[in-house]
């Protein structure tokens, strides 16, 4: 009996809603045993989760990654070799699901419900015990987040929304079992909201923008410790489009082009990391890289031999009649991918 063959009828269902074909699947599924993390990412896919987007988590979540990021973004990493940032990250840290594995990020519950009524649910979310300047020990709160937009903007500002998760980091701790208690503020751990968005309009291209607590003195002048105040920071990475990958220099916006760009092969993209990053591909990562390129150029193609488009023409078509919207309001409601779009006008434009 085959591995496919061997996944139960449930795990075969949810995997063919997410077009992922045989071939594929026999890379994700094979040695089970030596490769828990893809497994586990395949059996935990539910309605709401999108199977490229639950891979890049899966491959942020990896700790070389991490420190990477928190290296070049977080003032208290600067001064830290890469292997010391990762052996400040604790063993115990929340991401969207529960994988023991030596290489990843591990967790338990992301959800956040300090806020009654007001649960949200972060992708990554660990902390990092980190040295201060004056040699004592920090406990750095930090959450990455990493979203695929289909669209330039979900309808929102992303740095309103990274500004309140960073709030809710900061009152969580209020009586949690990694918090403080009563009125104990001077236990009160610093929160990171780091958000990498890897779509979104040119003038983006190869920004990162900082946005954190700044004191100001109307009056006389009087300063506060900055470490009473300097307890919130989200930081917005936008990598840019197009790199010299064979330029001697890199960034970690380069990195981050890498490893989520559409244009390359797995490949390429694994010795780039290796050459220009020092990151070892373990063959956990080597196969979610994989993976995840393979999906890739799936949700690219979009599966015209499936009868997607014809499919998305016509459940358009009648969104348009019952509803009586126009065809952009449709598209936008059905999720349809811009390249879809393109299609459907143009179909549609016909009669």
């Amino acid at each position: 009996m085959s591995i496919i063959e061997k996944t139960t009828h449930k795990e075969k269902k949810i995997l063919k809603k997410r077009k992922l074909s045989p071939s594929i699947l026999e890379i994700a599924l094979k040695n089970v045993k030596n490769n828990m993390v893809l497994y586990e990412s395949l059996k935990m896919f539910d309605k709401n989760t999108d199977a490229y987007d639950h891979l890049c988590k899966m491959i942020m979540s990896n700790k070389q990654i991490l420190a990477n990021i928190m290296k070049f973004a977080m003032k208290e990493c600067k001064d830290l070799t890469i292997e010391e940032i990762i052996n400040s990250i604790e063993n115990d840290p929340r991401i969207n699901m529960t994988i023991n594995d030596h290489d990843q990020i591990v967790g338990m519950n992301v959800e956040d419900q300090s806020v009654i009524g007001a649960c949200v649910r972060y992708d990554i979310l660990f902390k990092a015990t980190l040295p201060t300047k004056k040699g004592k020990k920090e406990s750095v709160g930090i959450f990455i987040n990493f979203e695929i937009q289909k669209d330039e903007t979900p309808g929102y500002p992303l740095v309103t929304r990274g500004i309140y998760y960073a709030s809710r980091l900061i009152s969580r701790q209020k009586k949690a079992e990694d918090g403080f208690a009563s009125s104990e503020f001077n236990d009160l751990q610093k929160g990171y909201s780091i958000w990498i968005c890897p779509k979104h309009t040119k003038e983006k291209n190869d920004v990162i923008n900082v946005y954190h607590i700044k004191e100001e003195c109307l009056k006389n002048e009087w300063h506060n410790q900055v470490e009473d105040y300097d307890l919130m920071e989200v930081i917005m990475m936008y990598p840019g489009n197009e790199y010299n990958y064979e330029d001697k220099s890199h960034s970690v916006l380069e990195m981050l082009n890498i490893l989520f760009t559409t244009k390359m092969k797995a490949e390429e993209k694994k010795r780039l990391l290796e050459e220009k990053y020092a990151i070892i591909m373990t063959e956990k990562m080597d196969q979610e890289v994989e993976f995840m390129c393979n999906l890739s150029e799936s949700v690219l193609k979009e599966g015209l031999e499936q009868g997607e488009i014809k499919s998305a023409i016509e459940h358009t078509k009648n969104l348009m009649e019952s509803a009586n919207i126009d065809i952009n309001k449709a598209m936008n409601m059905l999720k349809l991918p811009e390249n879809i779009k393109e299609i459907v006008i143009k179909e549609l434009k016909k009669g």
